[in-house]
């Protein structure tokens, strides 16, 4: 269909010298976000996680609101890391693979090892039980290949 009004030659929008696509720095802003947001919604999942194992332990007796907010906390969190595969799909594919994919490829291949560096983290022993319950039950592979897909579906999205 051809152009109803076509522009005159070398015309360019108003402020086209200013624009950027700015890639190369998205593509780091988001990989910082999508690396510093992650393993915080990871620690909010982990800590939710095992306190929803208290509940069947001890009945009513535990805190099943802290929990119970802690993941969805953490479930709005890795929902905000794959809604950044919208700005910088880098950032989400990275995210999942550094905290997700290969801690839990990792896990699967040496278990002893990875209790040890669980063990070494500056957290608390309840942290470290919750982290490494978290792992032995796949959800960061889980969470890691989600995030993948959000990036790259992102990705051929944009093409």
């Amino acid at each position: 269909m051809p152009e109803k009004f076509p522009s005159p030659a070398g015309w360019t929008p108003p402020g086209a010298q200013f624009r950027s696509s700015g890639g190369f720095s998205r593509t780091i802003a988001g990989a910082l976000i999508g690396l510093i947001v992650t393993p915080i919604g990871i620690g909010f999942a982990a800590r939710g996680a095992a306190g929803t194992r208290q509940w069947v332990i001890l009945g009513d007796l535990t805190d099943r609101l802290g929990a119970t907010l802690q993941i969805l906390v953490a479930a709005v969190l890795f929902l905000l890391v794959a809604a950044l595969a919208a700005y910088s799909a880098a950032g989400t594919i990275v995210a999942g693979l550094v905290w997700g994919v290969l801690p839990g490829i990792i896990y699967l291949i040496f278990p002893d090892d990875t209790f040890r560096l669980i063990g070494d983290l500056p957290v608390s022993d309840d942290m470290h039980i919750a982290l490494f319950q978290w792992l032995q039950t796949g959800f960061p592979l889980i969470v890691g290949i989600l995030l993948i897909g959000a990036g790259g579906a992102a990705t051929l999205r944009r093409r």
